[in-house]
């Protein structure tokens, strides 16, 4: 006669099935309900801490007999265990699950971001649930309440401002104010716009056009002031008719395409104003210049030199490739998770603001100015 596995009212008592010789019959099917680790533990007449620790692969475990944790892992893959972890979350407070928020996963800096927290969360145990709020007010509001009552231990913000504190640890990539107490893991956009700058005016350029980014982004004004900074260590000024911001049509606080590069390079063809470099606001709007000038029989860079921002994956790829200023995403992310796990253990990170910073990567959107190659070619012959 066979039996199946059943379970009492209060599920704690299942027995593996029988066939007429009293061995568990393996060729009937498990029951849909799940083994629970004390009714494991009465199923194998062994202690329910002895099984915690195997199946938890405790330290203690160690002193266990070989044997006797064989026919736990046995047991437990022959029953399909699996651990409750709500049960586990009611007795230690503890969820194994964080949040991460952006505005969307695209090509650019999220997906590689998003690989460094998974690194960091990974080797720990931990999971993280994604949100994507596309830039909505309300949903940057909303998703951290839905979250909160999903039981997440902590927050990673990725471009994200929100305006009152989280009530959880909270790690911020980005330079949106801080709110609260919480770390924020940031570029240094200023030695960025700087760098930018330098490298074009050490190639002879003075007359350089920037594409400064959307008004609402703290790194836009940032970078904008480390151009700014290294011209004027030249003695040179930006022309402010050189100067034309990112405007978005469809939504507002959404990430920059190759579409409002390429009209704010029409707009500064229209200015007629003479420049022989642009600066853009990062690769996207970079990408999207370069197709104007193109269009308008402008070459790239024998009239124009072109420096983008963040280094995205399609940067070393087009023709000519793109020179410009790389992000280190991925070390951000794995700083963003890491520092999160230290606030959830309640330890003290390693700083409030860690600041990383930018790489200039050479490429071929740039090149000598010609009044620079005939200044050298007129010193030379001079000696």
């Amino acid at each position: 006669m066979r039996s199946r596995l059943y379970s009492t009212a209060s599920g704690d008592t299942l027995t593996a099935p029988q066939d007429n010789s009293g061995k568990p019959d393996k060729s009937d099917k498990l029951p849909q309900q799940r083994m629970s680790q004390k009714a494991l533990a009465a199923h194998l007449q062994l202690s329910p801490s002895t099984v915690s620790l195997v199946l938890n692969n405790a330290p203690l475990a160690a002193a266990i007999p070989e044997q006797t944790r064989k026919r736990i892992l046995d047991a437990a893959r022959e029953f399909d265990y699996r651990p409750d972890h709500y049960a586990k979350y009611l007795s230690s407070r503890k969820s194994f699950t964080v949040a991460v928020l952006l505005p969307e996963i695209g090509e650019g800096f999220s997906a590689a971001i998003l690989g460094g927290v998974d690194e960091a969360l990974v080797r720990n145990k931990y999971a993280f649930f994604l949100a994507n709020h596309h830039g909505e007010p309300e949903l940057i509001r909303e998703f951290p309440r839905q979250l909160a009552q999903r039981a997440v231990e902590g927050f990673v913000l990725i471009n994200t401002p929100i305006t009152e504190p989280l009530g959880c640890p909270t790690v911020s990539i980005g330079n949106n104010p801080a709110v609260g107490e919480m770390v924020r893991i940031m570029l240094d956009n200023q030695r960025g716009g700087w760098l930018a700058a330098e490298h074009l005016i050490g190639l002879g350029h003075r007359e350089i056009a920037v594409i400064k980014g959307h008004p609402w982004r703290p790194a836009a004004e940032e970078r904008w002031l480390g151009i700014q900074a290294a011209a004027g260590e030249r003695g040179l000024t930006i022309d402010k008719r050189l100067v034309v911001e990112l405007a978005q049509k469809d939504k507002l606080h959404g990430p920059s395409t190759p579409e409002e590069g390429y009209v704010a390079a029409q707009k500064l063809l229209r200015k007629k104003a003479k420049f022989t470099a642009l600066i853009a606001f990062n690769d996207f709007t970079a990408l999207g210049a370069i197709r104007a000038f193109h269009e308008a029989g402008i070459r790239v860079p024998q009239d124009v030199s072109v420096v983008g921002f963040d280094d995205i994956q399609a940067a070393a790829y087009q023709i000519p490739g793109l020179t410009t200023l790389r992000q280190p995403w991925r070390q951000m992310g794995e700083l963003a998770g890491a520092q999160l796990l230290r606030l959830i253990a309640a330890e003290a990170p390693e700083s409030e603001d860690i600041v990383v910073q930018p790489e200039l990567i050479l490429r071929e959107t740039t090149r000598v100015h010609e009044s620079s190659k005939a200044e050298k070619k007129a010193r030379k012959e001079g000696k």
